[in-house]
């Protein structure tokens, strides 16, 4: 064998060290990707779960809330505000939550979220709320919420 096979063997075993080297690396992106996916999940499902029980435990606050998605008109103005910026804060919750499902297809407890979302925006408040509101939220995630809250008219 001369010097020029050896260094042609070397080149060989070279490229296919690189190439192993390559898809090692790939699966360790992709491995870190699903747990940075999960991590977000877990983030965003423990913030929707604060948040209600937060509500939860402030009777007042609990009572302006629902008061403003089923009879805003019996509210003060300023309940009616206090009321909307409770909306606001879910509603901003569950976007970032849907955009983030949209970018990795986690359609089961979208639809969870999905039959919430219709059931608290097609109270008389709620639409009230989302006719005035929606022009504050991402482009993409209200027309979701125009698509799922049309599916119950």
């Amino acid at each position: 064998m001369t010097i020029q096979d050896l260094g042609a063997i070397g080149e060989l075993v070279g490229g296919a060290a690189v190439i192993a080297t390559l898809i090692y690396l790939a699966i360790q992106v992709k491995q870190s990707n699903v747990s940075t996916h999960r991590n977000m999940y877990a983030q965003g499902a423990t913030a929707i779960s604060n948040y209600w029980l937060t509500l939860a435990k402030d009777p007042e606050l609990y009572r302006t809330f629902t008061s403003m998605l089923r009879n805003p008109e019996s509210l003060s103005r300023q309940e009616l505000d206090q009321g909307y910026l409770v909306m606001d804060s879910y509603l901003s919750l569950m976007e970032s939550y849907y955009l983030h499902n949209a970018e990795y297809g986690e359609e089961i407890s979208q639809q969870r979220w999905a039959r919430i979302l219709r059931r608290m925006l097609s109270l008389t408040g709620g639409q009230k709320y989302w006719s005035e509101r929606r022009s504050s939220f991402h482009d993409q995630f209200a027309t979701y919420v125009d698509q799922i809250t049309a599916n119950d008219e």
